[in-house]
């Protein structure tokens, strides 16, 4: 039996897929190990989404080529990369024998027979399959990870929005939805093997569009379907939302889920930028205007909600009034969290062909000033909850410390061991930089 090991990078599709793979694998006879110096084949399943995935992706493909000279095995790129790289790693990494295939994301079913091909034939040129079928791998149930109470479920592969920042659909190619039957099969599967907090997973799940019995079915309709086949399922979350899609009635919709308990009341609502002239140029389509109307509506439906998003500083022409938007709408809307960061130019995309670029050091100062500024906001708001009661899911033990979730989706320590899985209620008593810090009431 030929044992295989897999190592992922990037964001939680790029988990889910890695799961897909797994199950792609044991299916036909292979076992996974912990170990990479223990098997026969090595994965590396990378993400070309942001620069810095792709450097710490690069770092391990290029370390592993010691190992690849000491021992008989196949060494195997996956995902993003073997798009967006394929050229580099065709011609360097792969012509050099370091590598034995490349393979993109819509080809992971070919894996089985490309291992054994290999395997036979192992002096042969290495492999690179790119373009595929856009696939869903709607079939196949993942293999489950034992570890801890939280499912991933993938909704939806690629994007349709080509914002000229992004990479995401020159290496996933086009929005392509899974049948809604088949996300049901894949959610009660993890449930039934002690899944209690199922994430829903696309580059734009308000995007969602699915034709079943001639019916156009949208995100909404997944929801409604969703909680008719598990009506006490309380801890369904999703990532991520693309704010054009974002209807009122849409936001009405998830506002009566979150106030029944069956949502966590978070949304992650990627900003990207508060100016309009830079919006426009991200292609972004929708305004500062627009994007605050709707977090208002959310806000006065749900006020307890927590909002998050995504910043970009930086993007080519950003001139100093229109980073000073950025931050206007920071302090405007006061997030919970964000996940801030230095644009960089990615192969393919259109923000490429936009002059003048911004500065290397002046990138890095507004991020700077910018992650100053939300992190007091984070604080601050987390601040607000000391004192206050709260339900939460212990996900996690660790160093006599438990980690859970509390209903708007953030993360709590409770300076005990407690059971993974089941539900409390706490006091928050402290916050320890922005974690808040809970005591058991019951």
């Amino acid at each position: 039996m030929k044992k295989y090991f897999i190592k992922t990078y990037g964001c939680q599709m790029n988990q889910a897929d890695s799961l897909v793979v797994s199950r792609i694998l044991d299916e036909a006879g292979f076992k996974n190990v912990k170990n990479l110096k223990e098997a026969d084949v090595i994965l590396i399943l990378t993400c070309a989404v942001r620069e810095h995935a792709e450097r710490r992706a690069l770092g391990q493909i290029f370390s592993l080529s010691s190992l690849k000279k000491k021992k008989r095995c196949l060494i195997g790129i996956l995902g993003c990369m073997a798009r967006t790289l394929k050229e580099r790693l065709i011609d360097g990494c792969l012509k050099e024998g370091l590598f034995d295939f490349l393979l993109g994301p819509d080809a992971y079913r070919r894996l089985p027979e490309i291992i054994e091909n290999k395997f036979k034939n192992y002096e042969d040129r290495p492999i690179a399959i790119i373009e595929e079928e856009k696939e869903t791998y709607s079939d196949i149930l993942p293999q489950i990870n034992y570890e801890g109470i939280e499912g991933f479920v993938t909704i939806m592969r690629g994007c349709d929005n080509f914002c000229s920042y992004c990479i995401v659909p020159y290496v996933r190619g086009r929005e392509r939805s899974r049948p809604i039957s088949s996300i049901i099969k894949e959610i009660d599967f993890l449930l039934s093997k002690g899944k209690k907090l199922i994430t829903l997973l696309g580059q734009n799940v308000f995007g969602y569009k699915n034709i079943e019995n001639g019916r156009i079915l949208n995100f909404a309709d997944l929801l409604t379907n969703i909680f008719e086949k598990f009506s006490n399922l309380k801890y369904l979350h999703f990532l991520t939302s693309h704010p054009k899609d974002l209807s009122f009635e849409l936001i009405e919709k998830i506002s009566k889920l979150m106030k029944e308990g069956k949502l966590f009341k978070e949304l992650h609502l990627p900003l990207q930028s508060g100016s309009n002239r830079i919006l426009k140029l991200m292609n972004r389509k929708y305004t500062r205007e627009e994007y605050y109307e709707k977090v208002k509506y959310l806000k006065e439906l749900i006020p307890e909600i927590s909002i998050t998003t995504d910043l970009i500083v930086g993007f080519p022409t950003e001139t100093e009034e229109d980073y000073e938007a950025t931050l206007e709408m920071v302090r405007k809307i006061e997030f919970d969290f964000a996940y801030m960061f230095k644009y960089s130019e990615r192969p393919y995309t259109k923000a490429r062909e936009i002059f003048p670029k911004v500065e290397e050091e002046v990138k890095q100062e507004r991020l700077e000033k910018l992650i100053s500024l939300q992190n007091d906001i984070t604080k601050r708001k987390n601040e607000e909850m000391i004192n206050k009661s709260y339900p939460i899911i212990i996900i996690k033990v660790q160093n006599k410390e438990s980690l859970g979730r509390l209903p708007n989706n953030k993360l709590a320590v409770v300076k005990e061991e407690l059971e993974v899985g089941k539900e409390y209620i706490i006091k928050i008593i402290k916050i320890d930089g922005w974690t808040p810090i809970g005591e058991i009431i019951k």
